[in-house]
């Protein structure tokens, strides 16, 4: 734990005297003073939390020895015809995994309880935030040496040869010519970017920015290892993602508060409203992640794979246990003025976590069942599935390989729109059915296309992949920026005596960030032109050959969307807003981009990603540059129903505004009459206006 000197100022105009510190007792208020205060309670010595810290690293490592162990992933035996692996080496690794997971636990936990665990002063980061910062800092520079550390290790292991033979030419290479290579880079440079903002910043925004690029800086491991080279590669890997994320952000934030200098109730249930949602990320993606690894009930038991994940099962179990114990029983303790209760609770359950984390590490080293033999081809390797069947109707309805994330972000959207609408009517306030119905069939449809045949061909045909495309670019856009969604979170979200959700979606909406890509010329190139970049340049290749190229395809897609027509038709606040022929105008611009772009595609003679549809080797159908075209004709086609969308909404809203601002006059009319006033009266004003216009003209004239 970091801790300042006592004479050093810290944000917020407080020195670190001000706070109870390790090993005290906030005083217990005496009779006549009111309440226990909920933000003062006894916490764990300094002594004993770094006794158990210390005591969390020891078990995570003996956990992770001894499963590697029965789990054979430390055999250094010599394969036939390979040499023997380095005893050395083949420690390595897991050793250095293990310690790149736990420092990520530190750096995103740290990190995210001083953005929105304890509340600052204006903007600015409270003391406690501070010390958090310091801690999530140093940690991700640790985090970088270890990444940079995996390189030579890392290449070392998968030639079987000594680090002794690794030169700096060789790691150049491991990194410029291998996805493993390139994710540790990627991963050092990210962390060391998350660390140099934790060092430097005093707002809670930037906290906040640490936040999310500490949490990035986790996710390139994520498209290696077991869940990229399983079958079913795409469904591993998204449930992967959620799984690394909620795991990270559920151990990290408990830790941070356990490192605290003293247990607010606040900042436990900011934490436990986290951990809540990392508990179901966690749970729902570790059984999908193990659904493609374990392809039977025997295998959980009858392989040490099967059984490491049934003793995950247990732990996570058991920290849902606890998670309910301190939503029962710490938090009320600690409104009583008793923080011990939970620190000591919360304790126990980092020795669990760690304990899950060395599980994790034995579980990545652990050769899984190899189930069912597939025939490995071209298409199966590529795809993570057998190239299907020749495209029917039955085939795009029916054969579905589901986006674990488009998924579900769509039960999360849908569920918090929901929840939304019923406070707002259960406090006798009206919603419009038919924005819950836009917003509530834009997200089927996003699962739709992203998860059913459409989704499955989208990665073997371009014409099916231009259909999904312009569903997800056009389509879903119109129809969740027309339900409205940010005036129901302003509506229904109450304000926060500190930084709450509300006030961080009106701090984002306002942000400078969003200010500048909201300018109608940056919204329209991004939702226009990078239709040209992508498919025009070797951006779509790589979409296609890799699954975090085809996840930023399909969020960008929707995010550009989302923002041109979030300025064209959106009822939200914005930061800016454009005069309706304005409107109309952009529109229209767009719409000729599109058609030129449809049109270029249906002449070109060229097969875009060319390469990619060469390897997959269709036998049906028709060819590669005929499909191309079909697709192009479906660009061209495709704005018809959307345009028509969009200009009615247009419409609409124009004649709203006009009757808007009829009755505006009309109101400050009748307030004019009411008060004798009529300077106040809107006609009058225009009235003396044209009056004050031709007496200017008359003197003109007169000078002439």
């Amino acid at each position: 734990m970091v801790e300042t000197r006592s004479d050093t100022p810290e944000p917020g105009g407080l020195t670190p005297s001000a706070e109870p510190t390790g090993g005290t007792e906030a005083p217990a208020p005496g009779p006549g003073t009111g309440r226990p205060s909920p933000t003062r309670g006894r916490i764990l010595p300094t002594r004993t939390v770094a006794a158990i810290v210390v005591g969390s690293l020891l078990v995570a490592v003996v956990v992770a020895i001894t499963l590697l162990n029965l789990g054979g992933g430390v055999i250094t035996d010599a394969a036939p015809g390979l040499p023997a692996r380095s005893p050395l080496v083949t420690w390595l690794v897991p050793a250095l995994k293990l310690a790149a997971d736990l420092a990520a636990v530190v750096v995103l936990g740290c990190a995210v309880a001083a953005a929105f665990f304890v509340d600052g002063d204006e903007g600015r980061i409270a003391p406690q935030s501070y010390r958090w910062l310091r801690v999530a800092g140093w940690a991700a520079l640790g985090w970088a040496v270890i990444a940079l550390a995996q390189l030579p290790v890392k290449l070392a292991d998968t030639f079987a040869t000594d680090l002794s033979t690794i030169g700096l030419g060789g790691i150049w290479s491991y990194v410029t010519d291998t996805e493993d290579g390139f994710a540790l880079a990627l991963t050092a440079v990210l962390a060391l970017v998350a660390g140099a903002v934790a060092l430097t910043t005093l707002s809670v925004s930037g906290a906040a920015f640490a936040t999310v690029i500490a949490g990035a800086a986790a996710l390139p491991a994520v498209f290696t290892g077991h869940s990229a080279a399983s079958g079913d590669h795409q469904i591993a890997v998204d449930s992967m993602i959620l799984h690394v994320l909620g795991a990270l952000l559920w151990t990290g934030g408990l830790l941070a508060l356990l490192l605290a200098r003293r247990t607010r109730a606040t900042a436990v249930r900011r934490y436990s409203r986290i951990a809540g949602v990392a508990f179901v990320a966690v749970a729902a993606s570790g059984a999908v992640n193990a659904a493609t690894r374990v392809p039977s009930v025997a295998d959980l038991t009858g392989t040490d794979y099967g059984r490491f994940v049934l003793i995950k099962v247990a732990a996570l179990v058991l920290l849902g246990g606890f998670g309910f114990w301190h939503r029962r029983s710490t938090i009320p303790a600690l409104d009583g003025g008793r923080g011990g209760v939970f620190a000591r609770l919360a304790a126990v359950e980092v020795v669990i976590m760690a304990a899950t984390f060395g599980l994790a590490v034995a579980l990545s080293r652990t050769p899984p069942p190899s189930g069912e033999v597939v025939e490995e081809t071209a298409a199966t390797t590529l795809l993570g599935f057998p190239m299907p069947g020749p495209l029917t109707p039955r085939a795009l309805l029916f054969d579905w390989y589901p986006s674990v994330l488009v998924c579900a972000m769509a039960i999360a959207a849908i569920g918090l729109y929901l929840a939304g609408v019923r406070r707002l009517r259960r406090r006798g306030d009206s919603w419009p059915v038919s924005r819950t119905l836009l917003w509530t069939i834009g997200w089927l449809l996003a699962v739709f296309v992203t998860s059913s045949g459409v989704g499955r061909y989208s990665m073997v045909l371009f014409s099916v992949h231009m259909a999904q495309h312009m569903t997800l670019n056009m389509l879903i856009p119109i129809l969740l920026v027309l339900s409205a969604p940010i005036t129901l979170a302003l509506r229904a979200i109450p304000p926060s005596s500190g930084r709450g959700p509300r006030e961080w979606l009106l701090l984002l909406i306002h942000s400078r960030f969003v200010t500048a890509v909201s300018h109608p010329l940056i919204a329209l190139g991004l939702y226009v032109f990078s239709l040209y970049m992508m498919y025009f340049t070797g951006l779509f290749e790589w979409a296609m050959r890799d699954h975090a190229g085809h996840l930023f395809m399909v969020f960008h897609f929707m995010a550009a969307g989302g923002l041109f027509f979030w300025l064209i038709i959106g009822p939200d606040p914005a930061p800016r807003r454009l005069p309706y022929p304005a409107k109309i105008l952009l529109f229209f611009v767009s719409i000729v981009f599109h058609t030129i772009f449809g049109l270029t595609i249906m002449q070109s003679s060229d097969v875009i990603a060319g390469d990619w549809y060469n390897l997959l080797v269709r036998d049906w159908g028709s060819t590669p540059i005929e499909d191309q075209r079909a697709g192009g004709g479906i660009a061209w086609a495709f704005g018809e129903i959307p345009s028509l969308l969009v200009l009615g909404a247009l419409i609409w809203q124009w004649s709203r505004s006009d009757d808007r601002e009829a009755r505006r006059f009309d109101r400050a009319a009748d307030r004019a009459e009411e008060t004798g006033n009529t300077d106040d009266d809107p006609l009058e004003q225009y009235n003396a206006y044209l009056a004050k216009l031709a007496e200017a003209d008359r003197k003109a004239g007169l000078r002439d």
